[in-house]
């Protein structure tokens, strides 16, 4: 998959950014002793703490259509780079001390939001491609009414027939139901692409009257159309299911990480930790 320019230019700054970060740290752990209220230390919290709310605006922008201040595109390949940034960037600030309790539950969420916005990402490139395959020229709300149109042909074709024929009809159409947490379930199981399994047709029609054998054909056959829109129509589901399972993550996560920088910078004035 070509990469788009915004991409090209925000790997080339990303970069630049972390050979200069880390220079500059390699020179400031050799003069000094490295901690979060040194003034490097203070630098490298004062960027990590702007860019977290910085990027955070990546939510705001995505939906705020009439901004000319730069295209989606840009930002996101800013908010991936700079994401990853700002881990490091963080990284450097705590000099590898860890000591605080606030300032380590801060760290952890930042390397949480990242790691779920670099998943995120990856399901942006790769879910998408899967979908095409089983999207087809319906809509979701077109599939799901040619589904409902089968099961009302299935339950037409079953009025007023024996018991036998009843049975089967009412297996059929628990087979094809979604049950309980289908959405959960759909999200984390696997599926096997490809057809629906036939049925054995041979052992069904031997349950039945022989004057009811061609109706019980015509059901099985509707059953079997029925369930190949319906997976279709699940496996749709499971990608865009999938799109939006990271989200849960990403968003709270962010808002407790925002909540948590700010917690630790008025702790760091309230007590006075900042030491140049």
């Amino acid at each position: 998959m070509p990469i788009a320019r915004s991409g090209v230019l925000w790997r080339r700054i990303f970069f630049l950014l972390l050979i200069a970060s880390t220079a500059s740290f390699v020179s400031y752990v050799q003069h000094e002793f490295p901690h979060g209220g040194s003034r490097w230390g203070v630098i490298y919290g004062s960027v990590g703490f702007v860019l977290c709310f910085l990027l955070a605006f990546f939510g705001v922008r995505k939906r705020w259509y009439r901004s000319t201040f730069g295209t989606v595109e840009q930002w996101m390949q800013s908010h991936i780079y700079l994401g990853v940034f700002v881990l490091i960037i963080l990284l450097f600030h705590a000099g590898g001390r860890f000591g605080d309790k606030v300032a380590v539950a801060t760290l952890v969420l930042v390397a949480i939001v990242v790691l779920s916005g670099i998943l995120g990402a990856i399901l942006y490139i790769t879910v998408p491609r899967l979908l095409t395959e089983v999207e087809s020229n319906l809509t979701v709300d077109e599939v799901s009414e040619q589904i409902n149109q089968l099961g009302k042909q299935m339950a037409r074709i079953s009025s007023g027939r024996s018991a036998p024929f009843q049975r089967i009809y009412e297996q059929l159409i628990r087979e094809l139901s979604p049950g309980w947490l289908a959405g959960w379930r759909l999200l984390f199981s696997r599926m096997r692409r490809g057809k629906a399994p036939l049925a054995d047709w041979t052992n069904l029609l031997s349950l039945v009257q022989k004057d009811e054998q061609e109706e019980l054909r015509q059901l099985l056959v509707v059953s079997r159309q029925r369930k190949e829109l319906l997976i279709r129509l699940m496996y749709q589901q499971r990608y865009k299911n999938i799109l939006e399972f990271w989200l849960y993550i990403h968003v709270p996560f962010t808002i407790l990480l925002l909540l948590f920088a700010i917690l630790h910078v008025a702790a760091v004035f309230y007590y006075g930790r900042i030491s140049w």
